[in-house]
């Protein structure tokens, strides 16, 4: 059974700038084991190349990102340079259909500032971990696991 959200609540989650994704998370995460839902975790890293800076763009881009994402779910900067989607209800096959998606839509969001490759990497409760912190690291990993290696000089 979907959990919805007030008109108030969904109103005050997609105005907040600067949430406690981390708090937000646990406490999701907390209720999907109580309640014994699927939960995943998405995390979303740009591309760098070696020496190189991308913070604004990430931050604009968590902007963007908590449009794409439905009511129910949280998004935004989670650390720096990484970008989390928690979703709820969701199996693995659901959070890499969401990743692919969300990545593509940075990707064109972003493309006039920087033509930036995003790298996705998901985390499901409970095959990947029991809570919102090993989540999000396991999510982190599997998303530099993905990654293209540059060769340096």
């Amino acid at each position: 059974m979907r959990r919805s959200l007030s008109i108030k609540q969904f109103k005050q989650r997609k105005q907040e700038k600067s949430f406690d994704l981390r708090r937000i998370l646990h406490g999701e995460v907390e209720r999907a084991i109580k309640d014994s839902q699927p939960y995943a975790v998405v995390a979303l890293l740009p591309q760098l190349l070696p020496g190189e800076e991308v913070g604004d763009l990430v931050k604009l881009s968590s902007e963007h990102l908590r449009e794409f994402v439905r009511g129910e779910d949280c998004a935004g900067l989670i650390a720096d340079g990484v970008l989390a989607i928690g979703l709820s209800e969701a199996d693995a096959m659901s959070a890499q259909v969401a990743a692919h998606r969300v990545k593509t839509d940075l990707g064109l969001r972003t493309q006039h500032l920087r033509n930036t490759i995003w790298e996705s990497g998901c985390a499901c409760l409970p095959e990947d971990g029991r809570s919102a912190d090993q989540l999000v690291s396991a999510a982190i990993d599997a998303a530099n696991n993905h990654r293209r290696t540059f060769a340096t000089w």
